[in-house]
């Protein structure tokens, strides 16, 4: 960090002065570019976001304190720009493989941890407190010495250095838990070669000459991230108002202690979507989570669990048959498809095999079809993106699939995770697609509803929660968390004419959905 960026910020700000503008953007836009392109891996679009997070700057110049740290700043709202156009994206069904791999080219070249972390980077520094984000980001991006980043932060520099090492630690836990193991001295090291690189050289000007009109020469396009932007990062200071307001600091014989009404908690839990897995190993949260999950977490478990089991009791439907997936199948109930090659507890082992009832329907379940998914090039593992030509050959009115997916995550929601292309013996097709947040979760969910984004208990009509059961990975991880499976129901768009064949084909995201069970009615 330059000392004199807030100057800059306030030069701008009283005096619309455009070379003060300007000397922030060239100081500034490489680290907006690399933060952006890392979460789209498009460069297109990591230009249009680096654009749209400068128009954000000079919108918001003047409300800036002067303690404003501006490269954290910056950083944060690149990444909340990036999550706006990611979901702009998936609405358009534009985010798929193929451009990972073009965008891919114009990376330049890593090692192998850094082409680990470099895809979950964002989603884990967002999950860190803004001191610590602030710190990482002068240190590791800025290049910036522990002295530097100790003035910045109002600390000496024994603290800095202590606040850079334990937010490093936060970050070696967060990669750990999503499959990557390493050490913080190499993560530092990674960050610190790999996480900026150069913008395209004419960006810094565009942006200049765009931004100082606070974006009223931006397109449509960008103006839509801005606006989406925005909001995320009003959400997020609102939430934490919200949380700080909730606590009630009392002190007791002389100590200080931190006290949570349970009332009000329970009530911010459910506005503030309070579960998040990178709250369970904070201290702030780990009364509030204790009293959770001796009432309502408990309660609302084993009400989802007595729910889904009642519907596999009885088969309700007429005329069905379940489809012998045999052979088709590329992984066993006991595989650990989405997981290190080290992992072997990440399975379906406690699913039932054999013929069943789930959620009213009869399925013949004795593995799995895994399609492929981005992240699973991480673990070093490939399945295919599709499976043709899986043998029906009847008519019928409905089908139903017994199914799940790797890797859900809220801002997929909306995307096409996979679909049925349906062959019928006239020789025409017909699609039916899977949608994230309609129809496919993540098999990795609670089961409770109280503090969680509501959005993943609610499921389109025909889909219902019909197995549920644990593993041992999953409980070390997450044990408040279970395996959910889903049953879909869909209508045959030509229920006269028989169905020949049909094609399980991935949406082509980070998603690895899966197929257990295929019948039809």
């Amino acid at each position: 960090m330059t000392s004199d960026d807030m100057e800059l910020v306030r030069q701008y700000a009283d005096h619309q002065s455009e070379s003060a503008f300007a000397a922030l953007v060239s100081r500034h836009a490489n680290l907006v570019y690399s933060a952006a392109l890392r979460r789209v891996r498009d460069p297109q679009l990591a230009e249009e976001i680096t654009q749209a997070v400068f128009i954000i700057l000079a919108r918001k110049a003047g409300s800036l304190n002067d303690k404003t740290i501006l490269p954290g700043w910056l950083y944060r709202a690149a990444c909340y720009t990036s999550n706006s156009a990611q979901k702009r994206e998936y609405r358009r069904q534009q985010r798929e493989q193929e451009a990972y791999m073009e965008s891919t080219l114009h990376e330049p070249q890593t090692d192998s941890t850094w082409q680990q972390i470099a895809p979950l980077l964002e989603e884990a520094m967002l999950r860190l407190g803004q001191t610590d984000r602030d710190a990482l980001v002068l240190r590791f991006f800025e290049g910036r010495s522990l002295q530097e980043v100790g003035t910045a932060l109002g600390a000496s520099e024994e603290a800095a250095k202590k606040r850079v090492n334990r937010a490093l630690e936060k970050l070696r836990c967060h990669f750990k838990n999503r499959g990557v193991s390493s050490t913080t001295v190499i993560i530092a090291g990674a960050i610190t070669t790999n996480s900026v690189q150069a913008a395209p050289a004419a960006l810094s000007k565009s942006i200049t000459a765009i931004a100082i009109t606070k974006g009223a020469a931006a397109s449509g396009s960008t103006l839509t991230l801005i606006t989406g932007a925005l909001k995320l990062m009003a959400w997020s200071k609102t939430v934490t108002t919200a949380i700080v307001s909730g606590c009630l600091i009392l002190a007791l014989a002389g100590g200080t202690v931190i006290f949570v009404k349970k009332r009000s908690a329970r009530r911010l839990a459910i506005l503030t979507h309070l579960y998040d897995r990178a709250h369970l190993q904070d201290p702030g949260y780990k009364a509030i989570l204790a009293d959770l999950r001796a009432h309502e977490w408990r309660t609302e478990k084993r009400a989802e669990e007595e729910k889904i089991a009642s519907r596999q009791r009885k088969d309700e439907t007429v005329n069905s048959s379940e489809i012998d997936l045999t052979p088709y199948l590329n992984a066993a109930l006991t595989d650990s498809p989405a997981s290190p090659a080290d992992v072997t507890g990440n399975n379906l082992a406690a699913l039932p095999s054999g013929a069943h009832v789930f959620a009213g329907v009869p399925f013949d379940v004795e593995g799995l079809i895994q399609l492929d998914g981005g992240d699973m090039a991480r673990f070093k593992k490939h399945y295919p993106t599709e499976v043709d030509n899986i043998r029906i050959g009847r008519t019928c009115a409905k089908l139903h699939l017994l199914h799940g997916a790797n890797w859900v995550y809220p801002s997929t929601f909306g995307s096409t995770a996979a679909k049925l292309v349906l062959h019928y013996s006239d020789g025409s097709v017909r699609e039916i697609d899977l949608i994230v947040g309609q129809q496919v979760f993540d098999f990795w969910s609670p089961l409770f509803t109280t503090g969680l984004d509501l959005r993943y208990s609610q499921t389109a009509p025909g889909t219902e929660r019909a197995w549920t059961g644990s593993n041992p990975f999953l409980k070390k991880m997450f044990p408040d968390e279970s395996l959910i499976l889903y049953k879909s129901t869909f209508d045959n768009p030509q229920p006269n004419v028989t169905l020949s064949a049909a094609d399980y084909v991935s949406g082509g995201m980070e998603i690895a959905p899966f197929l257990v069970g295929l019948t039809v009615e």
